[in-house]
Parts: C-alpha cells; sequence; structure tokens
C-alpha cells in the first residue's frame, strides 16, 4: 500500500492531472501534423513552380508550331498567288507575240501595197 501511494504521488507530481498527459499528447500530434503541413505546403509549391515551367514551355513550343504552320501556309498561298500570276503574264506574252505576228503580217501586207501603188504611180508618170 505504501508503494502504490508513492506511485501515486509520482504520477501526480509528473503529471498532476491525467488531462496533461492528453494534452501533451495533443500537443505533440499538432506539432507532428504541422511539420507534415509545412512539408506538404513545399511539395505543393515546388510541383506548382514545375507546373508554371512546364506550361510555360508547352505553350512556346505551342506557339513556335502554330508560327511555322503560320509561315507555311502563308508560303503555299503566295506560291499559289506567284503560280497565277504567271500564268497570267505568260498568257499576256503569248497575246502580245501574236498580235504582233498579226500586226508585222499586216505591216507586209500594207508595204507590198505601198510598193505596188508606188510602182504604179512611177510607171504613169
Amino acid at each position: 500500500m505504501a508503494v502504490e501511494i508513492k506511485q501515486q504521488t509520482q504520477d501526480t507530481e509528473h503529471y498532476p492531472d491525467k488531462n496533461a498527459s492528453k494534452i501533451q499528447t495533443a500537443i505533440t500530434v499538432l506539432s507532428d501534423m504541422e511539420t507534415k503541413l509545412n512539408e506538404i505546403s513545399g511539395s505543393v509549391s515546388d510541383i506548382k513552380r514545375r507546373l508554371q515551367t512546364f506550361a510555360e514551355t508547352e505553350s512556346e513550343k505551342a506557339m513556335a508550331e502554330i508560327v511555322e504552320q503560320a509561315n507555311k501556309e502563308a508560303q503555299s498561298a503566295l506560291e499559289k498567288v506567284r503560280q497565277s500570276a504567271q500564268k497570267e503574264a505568260d498568257a499576256i506574252v503569248a497575246k502580245g507575240i501574236k498580235e504582233t505576228d498579226e500586226l508585222k503580217i499586216k505591216i507586209s501586207a500594207k508595204v507590198s501595197d505601198a510598193v505596188d501603188m508606188i510602182v504604179k504611180a512611177v510607171q504613169t508618170v
């Protein structure tokens, strides 16, 4: 019995209240939780930074692809316009050559007519 009383006295001195040990346990648990939450918060911040870097990189890649595609489409459109303009130019040149040839034939005919008129005029004089 003396040992029991001594033990109870020690328990009361060390933990005067049984609730005190529960409070100490709760404080320890809360402190551990706070540490883990801080670690998680740090990890989340790191993941956010990596995600933002990844998003920026992918955005730049997508932008480069869009610009490249736009350039290809513009080059294709320019080539079509150039080919169309070349066809029109070729048609104009061909028409010009044809009209020039026709004009040469007409001039030759007129020169021949003029020579005939001059010969007749000289013979009548």
